[in-house]
C-alpha cells in the first residue's frame, strides 16, 4: 500500500469522526445506549472490580461478542484490535506482540496472564504464543492495560498487561462443537461440555485441536514448511460455599508440533552455516486453585495458587520449566474514603536446559525465587469527583535483589460525561536467564574462508541490571451522546539501562550490557459509534515514536534495532452490520505502517517491512437457534505480505490470504 492510500485512510477517518463529534448532542434521539459499554466490569487495572469508565489507566476490553464477530481463530490475532498493541505474524505459529514499542518474537516488556496465571518463560521473560490454544468460546473477556502495571502485577509488566479471563463453568452449560476448515486453517475442531454437578457446583471439560498450514518464503515463494498443530484439553470446577465463599479449580494440558527451517552456525567446521529443518515439540500443563471470601462489594480476600509445567524442544535448545506460584490479596475500606488493596506473593521457578553448540546456559539447571508484596490505596478527595491512587510493589529476585515499583494516579470526573486521568509510574524488567549467564553463537568462520577458525559468541552478564521505565500518562474519556464514546490516551516513556551489546573490536566477543537508553511518546484514540440498532462501528488510531541511543556502541549493528521494530502509525476500523435477524456481516480493516528494521534475520541481515493493510470479512448465518455457520476471509487485499522477521536464524515468511468456513453447534 502506497503513502497516498495511507494518507487517504487517516484523512477519511478524521473527516468521518469530526462531524459526528460536533453533532453529538443532536444524536440523543437515537435509541442505542452505548454508554453502557463504559460500565463493563474489569479487574486487571486495580485488582478489583471497576467500571471501565472509572479506571485511571489506558485500558481496553475485548468481550465475547467482539471475539465472535472477528475473523480471528487464535488469541494473537484477536489482539490486533487493541489500540496501542503491535501485533505482527512472523510465520504460521509465531507472532511478535508488544505494547507501545519494542516489538519482536522475544518481546519481554509485556505481561500476559490467563485467569491470573502468568504465561511466562524464564529464558527470555517472554511468551510462546503458539501454546495459547484456548477455545475462543470459553473466553469471557480479554483485559488489556497499555502502560506499566508493575505496581500490582510486578516485574515485566513494563509496557502493558494482558489478562485473558475465561468464563465460569456455570456460563458454559451443555455441549458445544465447532469445526473450522480452509486453505490455511487445515482442520481445527473443539468440543466442550458443561454441567451442574450439584446445587452450587458446576463443571466444564473441553478439548481443542488446531492445525495451521504453512506459508511461503519471501523472495522465491517456495513452501516455508512452517505448518503447525496443537491439541489442548482442560477442565474447570466452580462452587459457592454459602453466600460469602467461593472456589475454583481449573487446569489444562497441551501438546504441539510446528515446523521451521533454521539457518544456523551449527558445528565448527565447513560448511559453517547450515540450513536445517526443525520440528519443535511443545508440551505443558497447569493446575490452578482459588478461594475467595467476600463480605461486601469493597471487602474481600482471596488466595490463589498454581503449578505450571512447560517443555519446549527446539534444535538450538531444549528447555523445561516448573513454576509454583502462590498469591494472597486483601481488599477493605478505611474511614469510607480509602479503598485499600494489598497482598503478598511467592514464586519458585525451576528450569532445566539441554545445551547445544548454538546456545548454552550456565548452569544448565537452577531454581530461582521471587518474594513480593504490594499496597495500593484509592483515596476519595472529592466525593464522586476526584480520586488519588498511590501504591507500590516490592519484590526480591535472585538477580538484582530488592526492586521497588511505585505509582501515583489522579482521576477526575468534572461532569457525568467526562473523565480525565493522569499518572506517573516506575516499572522494571528483571534479567532473564539468557541475559544473566549464557553463550549464544552468532557467527562462525574458518578455513578455507579464513586462515583460522573464528566464532563470535554473545555472552550473558551476571552484572546485568534491571531495565527501568519512568512512565508519564494522561487520558480523557468522553461520552457526548448515548451512542458515541471517545477514549484518548497520551504518554511519554523514559527508559534507562535497556539491553544492549558491547564489543571491543570486530573479532572480540560480544557482551550483553545495560547500554541503551531513550524515550518514546505516543497517542492512542478509540471512537465507538452506533448510528442505528443494526450497525456498530469502532475506529482507533495509534501513533508511537521511539528514540533510542546506545551509550557503548554507536555503530554496532545489534544496537538500536528496537527503534524501527514497531510501526509509527496504525489504524483499525471495525463495522458490524445486522442484515437480518439471523444474518450478520462483519468488516475489519487494519492498517500497519512500515517497519524500518523489523529485527535481525539469519546472518545479521536487517529486513525492511513495507506497510500493509489487513482486510478481513465474515458473514454469519444462524439457520437455527443452536447452529451458526460462518464464511470468513482474511488478508483479502493482498495475496501475501511480509509482517515481521524473527530475531535469530529464520528466513522471512509472507502471510497469505486465508479463506475458511466455521460451523458451531450447541448441543
Amino acid at each position: 500500500m502506497n503513502h497516498f492510500i495511507k494518507k487517504y485512510l487517516i484523512i477519511t477517518a478524521l473527516l468521518f469522526i469530526f462531524p459526528i463529534y460536533c453533532l453529538a448532542e443532536d444524536l440523543d434521539i437515537l435509541d442505542m445506549d452505548l454508554s453502557s459499554l463504559m460500565q463493563i466490569q474489569i479487574t486487571s487495572a486495580g485488582r478489583k472490580a471497576q467500571n471501565l469508565s472509572d479506571v485511571p489507566a489506558a485500558v481496553y476490553v475485548i468481550d465475547q461478542e467482539d471475539i465472535q464477530n472477528s475473523t480471528a481463530t487464535s488469541i494473537p490475532e484477536i489482539l490486533r484490535m487493541v489500540p496501542g498493541l503491535q501485533v505482527a505474524r512472523i510465520s504460521s505459529s509465531k507472532w511478535a506482540i508488544a505494547s507501545r514499542g519494542f516489538n519482536g518474537a522475544f518481546s519481554n516488556k509485556l505481561l500476559v496472564q490467563i485467569d491470573g496465571r502468568s504465561v511466562y518463560t524464564s529464558a527470555y521473560s517472554g511468551v510462546y504464543w503458539d501454546t495459547l490454544n484456548l477455545p475462543l468460546e470459553n473466553i469471557e473477556q480479554i483485559e488489556v492495560i497499555r502502560g506499566p502495571g508493575a505496581t500490582l502485577w510486578g516485574a515485566n509488566a513494563v509496557n502493558g498487561v494482558i489478562n485473558i479471563i475465561t468464563k465460569p463453568a456455570s456460563d458454559t452449560l451443555g455441549g458445544q462443537v465447532s469445526t473450522t476448515i480452509g486453505n490455511h486453517e487445515r482442520g481445527s475442531a473443539s468440543f466442550g461440555y458443561g454441567k451442574q454437578l450439584k446445587n452450587d457446583l458446576y463443571g466444564r471439560f473441553y478439548v481443542k485441536h488446531h492445525a495451521q498450514d504453512s506459508y511461503n518464503y519471501l523472495g522465491d515463494k517456495s513452501d516455508g514448511d512452517d505448518d503447525w498443530e496443537i491439541t489442548t484439553s482442560g477442565f474447570r470446577l466452580d462452587s459457592d460455599v454459602g453466600i460469602k465463599n467461593s472456589w475454583t479449580i481449573q487446569g489444562d494440558i497441551y501438546h504441539g508440533e510446528n515446523n521451521q527451517w533454521m539457518d544456523m552456525f551449527w558445528i565448527p567446521y565447513d560448511p559453517y552455516l547450515k540450513r536445517i529443518k526443525d520440528q519443535v515439540h511443545t508440551n505443558g500443563g497447569n493446575l490452578l486453585a482459588r478461594w475467595e471470601h467476600k463480605t461486601s462489594e469493597k471487602r474481600s480476600w482471596n488466595l490463589q495458587a498454581y503449578y505450571d509445567y512447560t517443555n519446549r524442544d527446539e534444535i538450538y535448545l531444549e528447555q523445561t520449566n516448573h513454576i509454583f506460584d502462590i498469591d494472597f490479596q486483601h481488599r477493605f475500606q478505611f474511614q469510607n474514603c480509602n479503598d485499600i488493596v494489598w497482598g503478598l506473593g511467592y514464586r519458585s521457578i525451576k528450569d532445566d536446559y539441554n545445551n547445544t553448540y548454538q546456545v548454552t546456559l550456565f548452569p544448565d539447571s537452577q531454581t530461582s525465587n521471587i518474594f513480593s508484596a504490594f499496597f495500593q490505596d484509592e483515596i476519595t478527595l472529592l466525593k464522586d469527583r476526584l480520586w488519588l491512587t498511590i501504591g507500590s510493589k516490592f519484590e526480591h529476585n535472585e538477580y538484582t535483589g530488592v526492586e521497588i515499583q511505585p505509582n501515583l494516579r489522579l482521576f477526575w470526573k468534572p461532569k457525568k460525561k467526562h473523565s480525565l486521568w493522569t499518572s506517573i509510574a516506575r516499572a522494571i524488567r528483571t534479567p532473564s536467564r539468557v541475559e544473566d549467564n549464557s553463550k549464544v553463537i552468532t557467527y562462525v568462520t574458518g578455513p578455507p574462508y579464513s586462515p583460522v577458525f573464528f566464532e563470535r559468541p554473545v555472552w550473558g552478564n551476571s552484572d546485568f541490571n534491571s531495565e527501568e521505565l519512568i512512565a508519564y500518562e494522561a487520558g480523557y474519556r468522553y461520552i457526548p451522546a448515548k451512542n458515541l464514546s471517545i477514549d484518548t490516551a497520551i504518554y511519554y516513556n523514559d527508559y534507562k539501562d535497556l539491553q544492549s551489546y558491547y564489543q571491543v573490536s570486530t573479532f572480540s566477543p560480544v557482551y550483553i550490557v545495560n547500554g541503551m537508553e531513550g524515550h518514546s511518546h505516543g497517542i492512542e484514540i478509540t471512537t465507538t459509534w452506533t448510528p442505528a440498532d443494526w450497525i456498530n462501528t469502532e475506529f482507533s488510531y495509534t501513533y508511537i515514536n521511539l528514540s533510542m541511543e546506545d551509550k557503548n556502541n554507536e555503530n554496532f549493528q545489534l544496537s538500536g534495532v528496537t527503534e524501527g521494530s514497531s510501526p509509527m502509525h496504525q489504524f483499525d476500523a471495525r463495522v458490524n452490520i445486522k442484515l437480518r435477524e439471523n444474518l450478520c456481516l462483519n468488516l475489519w480493516g487494519h492498517y500497519t505502517d512500515q517497519l524500518d528494521a523489523s529485527s535481525l534475520s539469519g546472518g545479521g541481515i536487517s529486513a525492511f517491512v513495507d506497510d500493509y493493510m489487513n482486510f478481513n470479512v465474515n458473514i454469519k448465518w444462524t439457520p437455527r437457534e443452536n447452529l451458526e455457520i460462518m464464511l470468513a476471509g482474511e488478508n483479502l487485499f493482498d495475496n501475501r505480505h511480509l509482517e515481521f522477521v524473527q530475531e535469530g536464524f529464520t528466513s522471512p515468511i509472507e502471510i497469505e490470504r486465508s479463506i475458511y468456513v466455521k460451523v458451531s453447534l450447541q448441543l
